[in-house]
Order: C-alpha cells, then sequence, then structure tokens
C-alpha cells in the first residue's frame, strides 16, 4: 500500500516542489495552503505522515500540530515541522507542540524522504486507525472550539500543579496538609466522600485515615466498614492487624446533608495505594452516591502522579521529623531541603517539560568581614541578605541557605531570561543597602550564577553544577554580576 504524505505550506511554490520529489519517491500526495484546510483534510485523506510548515497565517505549525496531538482520534499521526526557522527555542516549541521531527527546509530531501519512511514504519496507522479517523470528520467552525478547548485544559493543569507545588508548605503540618488537600480535591473532583492516608514506621503508632465528609455524613457503622475496606487495599504484610487503625473525620457538617445508613448507598469505591519503589507511601480514596469511573476524569494521572510525589516528599518529613527544615540564622530553608526540593522539582519539570531555574550567590568578600567586624557582624549581615532576597524573589520560589555565606534560590516553571531579572534586581538591592551593625557601615555585593533546565540533563546535580560554574566566572570576572550560564563557559574553567 501506498504510503500518504500530506503537505501544508502557504507557499504554493514550495508545495508544488516538495511534492513533485515525494511523488516520484512514490508516495501519494496531499497538498493544503494553510493549516485549517491541513488539519481538515487530514479526515477526509487519512494520512500516514504529517508535514507542515510552521509560519502561517491565522492557524500556524505549532497550534496545528497541538490540535492533532489533542484528538484521540489523530494524535498517533506523526507530524514533522518543515521551516525555515533554526533556533534552539523554535525547535523546543516543535517538540513541546508534540512533533515527532522538527528539520529545517534547506535539510537534503533525502534526509527528509529517510525521516519520513522512518515516522511511518514506527507508527503503522492501521486501517482501523484510519476508519475512526474518517468517521471524526469535523466542521471547520469547530477548530476554534477545539482551540479553546487545549487552552483551558492547559489552564487547568498549570492551576493543579501549581496548587499541588503549593502543598509542600504543609509537609511537616499534617492536618493542614490533609486539609489543604481534601480543598484541592473537591475542587477538582466530584465525589460524596474522599479518603486519605500518609504511611509512617513507627510500628508502635496506630495508622489513621482521614475521611471528609463535606457532602454526606454517615454512620458510624458506615465509616468504621469504610476504613476497614481502606486499608484492606492498602495491601499491608500479612501481620497487619486492623484494629491498629484508626479513622479521623473533616470537614464534617452533618446539617442537610444526606445521610449514609447503608455502604451499599455508595456506588462508587475508587481507592488507589500510592507506592514509591514498593514501599506503600499511604493512599487515597474516592466514594459516590452516583456511578463515576474516576479514572476517566480528567487530570487524574497528572493527580496521581503530584500525590505519589506529595507522599514521597510527605513521607522523608516523617523520617526526619526531629530535624529541622530552616536555617536557625537566617531562616530560610537549609541545605537538607535543598536536596529534597531540587530533586522533586527537578523531576517535576522533567516529566512535564517545564522550565525550572536555580540561582547560587555568594556574598563577595565575606571572610573579610568576619575578620574585620566580628562574626556577630556576619551573622547580620546574613540575615540581612536573607531578608533581600525575601523582598526580590516571587512567593513560589524557594530559598535556602546552601552553607556558609551561599546561598540558593529554586524558581519552578521560570526560564532563563525570567530567572536573570529577579537576580538581578537582588544583585542591586545588596549593592544599594547600607549594612549597620553596632554602629558601624559597610558596603557589600554579591556575585551570583543562574542555570536552567536542560533536556539532557540526567539529574538534578547537573542544573546545580551549571549554576556553580556560572558562580565560578562572576567571581572569577570581578564579582558584583549576574552570569548565566552556558557551555561556554566550562571551556573557561
Amino acid at each position: 500500500m501506498t504510503n500518504k504524505v500530506l503537505l501544508i505550506d502557504d507557499s504554493r511554490t514550495q508545495l508544488d516542489v516538495l511534492k513533485l520529489r515525494l511523488v516520484k519517491s512514490g508516495f501519494e500526495v496531499e497538498t493544503a495552503e494553510n493549516a485549517l484546510e491541513g488539519y481538515n483534510k487530514v479526515f477526509s485523506f487519512l494520512p500516514d505522515i504529517v508535514l507542515s510548515d510552521i509560519v502561517m497565517p491565522d492557524l500556524d505549525g505549532y497550534q496545528l500540530c497541538r490540535l492533532l496531538k489533542n484528538n484521540k482520534l489523530t494524535k498517533n499521526i506523526p507530524v514533522i515541522l518543515l521551516t525555515v526557522l533554526d533556533k534552539k527555542l523554535d525547535e523546543f516549541w516543535g517538540k513541546k507542540a508534540g512533533a515527532q521531527a522538527f528539520i529545517p527546509k534547506t535539510t537534503d530531501f533525502e534526509e527528509i524522504k529517510t525521516k519520513i519512511n522512518e515516522l511511518i514504519e514506527n507508527t503503522k496507522l492501521t486501517s482501523d486507525d484510519k476508519e475512526g479517523i474518517k468517521k471524526g470528520a469535523i466542521r471547520q467552525v469547530s477548530v476554534k472550539e477545539q482551540i479553546n478547548d487545549i487552552l483551558n485544559e492547559l489552564l487547568k493543569q498549570s492551576i493543579f500543579l501549581n496548587e499541588f507545588r503549593y502543598l509542600g508548605e504543609f509537609y511537616t503540618h499534617e492536618k493542614a496538609l490533609v486539609d489543604k488537600c481534601f480543598d484541592l480535591f473537591s475542587t477538582f473532583f466530584d465525589y460524596s466522600a474522599a479518603a486519605l492516608f500518609f504511611n509512617v514506621d513507627d510500628k508502635g503508632a496506630k495508622k489513621n485515615v482521614y475521611f471528609d465528609m463535606r457532602a454526606i455524613s454517615a454512620s458510624q457503622f458506615v465509616l468504621e466498614k469504610m476504613k476497614r475496606d481502606f486499608f484492606k487495599q492498602m495491601n499491608f504484610s500479612e501481620d497487619f492487624d486492623l484494629n491498629s487503625t484508626r479513622y479521623d473525620i473533616v470537614n464534617e457538617n452533618e446539617t442537610g446533608l444526606e445521610k449514609i445508613i447503608s455502604p451499599n448507598a455508595l456506588k462508587t469505591i475508587h481507592i488507589i495505594p500510592v507506592k514509591f519503589e514498593g514501599r506503600l507511601l499511604g493512599g487515597v480514596g474516592f466514594y459516590s452516591t452516583s456511578d463515576i469511573d474516576y479514572t476517566e476524569v480528567k487530570l487524574y494521572e497528572s493527580f496521581i502522579s503530584e500525590l505519589s510525589a506529595l507522599m514521597k516528599m510527605k513521607s522523608l518529613y516523617s523520617e526526619v521529623e526531629l530535624l529541622s527544615v530552616t536555617d536557625g540564622l537566617t531562616d530560610l530553608y537549609n541545605r537538607r531541603h535543598f536536596e529534597l526540593s531540587i530533586e522533586r522539582e527537578f523531576l517535576r519539570a522533567k516529566r512535564y517539560k517545564n522550565d525550572l531555574s536555580l540561582a547560587i550567590l555568594d556574598i563577595d568578600f565575606f571572610k573579610s568581614v568576619n575578620d574585620n567586624y566580628g562574626h556577630q557582624y556576619g551573622d547580620y549581615v546574613l540575615k540581612e541578605v536573607a531578608h533581600l532576597m525575601r523582598e526580590s524573589f516571587r512567593r513560589t520560589d524557594m530559598l535556602y541557605r546552601y552553607g556558609g555565606e551561599e546561598l540558593i534560590i529554586i524558581m519552578p516553571e521560570t526560564s532563563l531570561e525570567n530567572a536573570y531579572i529577579p537576580s538581578e534586581r537582588l544583585r542591586e538591592r545588596i549593592e544599594a543597602n547600607d549594612f549597620v551593625f553596632n554602629n558601624q557601615h559597610i558596603k557589600l555585593t554579591v556575585s551570583i550564577g543562574v542555570s536552567t533546565m536542560n533536556s539532557d540533563y540526567a539529574n538534578q546535580n547537573e542544573i546545580v553544577k551549571a549554576a556553580d560554574s556560572a558562580l565560578y566566572n562572576a567571581k572569577r570576572t570581578g564579582r558584583n554580576k549576574v552570569v548565566m550560564y552556558n557551555e561556554q563557559l566550562d571551556s573557561i574553567e
């Protein structure tokens, strides 16, 4: 069977030239002169692959690609973006949109043909796949609706992930964490009741499950049954004793609520043990008097992933709850908290292909401050710099004292350029600040190195190393400056 290629470009000349070459190479080719026309032709031509320009009026190649990938019928059709754009950022957006390849138009045709054959071979759309696409033919007017749906879903997911990150502020306060979790769950999921359990290794402590009962009230018999069924699903070891479990009611309000006196009234019971590397971290459950398939709820996969990350961090905090998570002098987070947070943020950025930036700052000639004015003055300087950090960065940024006079800022969902702005703002504020202690006035500066997430980084240590390399360059080239990391800095060292 002849493989079918759909070409989309607003240049008739380029369409004709590439079509001629592809036809001579044995492909069946259809063309479209804009993205909207091309999107509609997908449902009639049923291509094995789509080759599209990026820069087009009304709807560009990125948006077209996202439309195809967001539609469950067309998401498996491979897309190649052919373009004159050649910057790293252009390729980044192409991948972000879901394209399988990003190829400059100046590329040799044989290379393009090889890539087309490779992607078609790896995908191999079946006749059933194409029949489903054909049946899903849409009206042109609905494209705007689909774009709005995509934007709305991206906004919801962004808010959802940000709200989950906010929960991290309550790791050390379980009751507050539970309250905040249920507030978040109830915003995104419909349920009559919900359950939440954080596992602990303390064998002398009872296992406790929290129930969110804001929507219904239940008899003690029902609650006890819910608790026992919940813990049975957690798959503890054989010697686990159900009598060592208990439950707490959260958001209990019996006024005007539906009263459940029999477990049979709950038509849906969805209980999920949350594990990491074979270890039970906790669990969550949803209960409803209606039939609901929670696995089909939007954001379900993101929810499980984020909940797992949340519970992993909560578990780690439980293990070291006697250890402080803040630096006693500056009230910034300490190095231990940084190590946990940078791993979590790195994995999240890697998973969702989000931006993540890091800044490391060092107080210039800090040793001289201690030597000339005493350690009390040095302590005052550190506290004052920490204060200026809080004024310079967002509430969502995380501030740490890494050790000595070295301080670190984690900036989630922040590009390198956007990370530079608050870093430079901090540098200017410190340079302008009058440090006064015991009637002694001094001026200070800081050197700052900034790095950002790279898809090639294997772990969080590499983004830290990059920021450290930029910091070294700032100090080596005169101090009192912000340096953004690039690979050339490594060769200078």
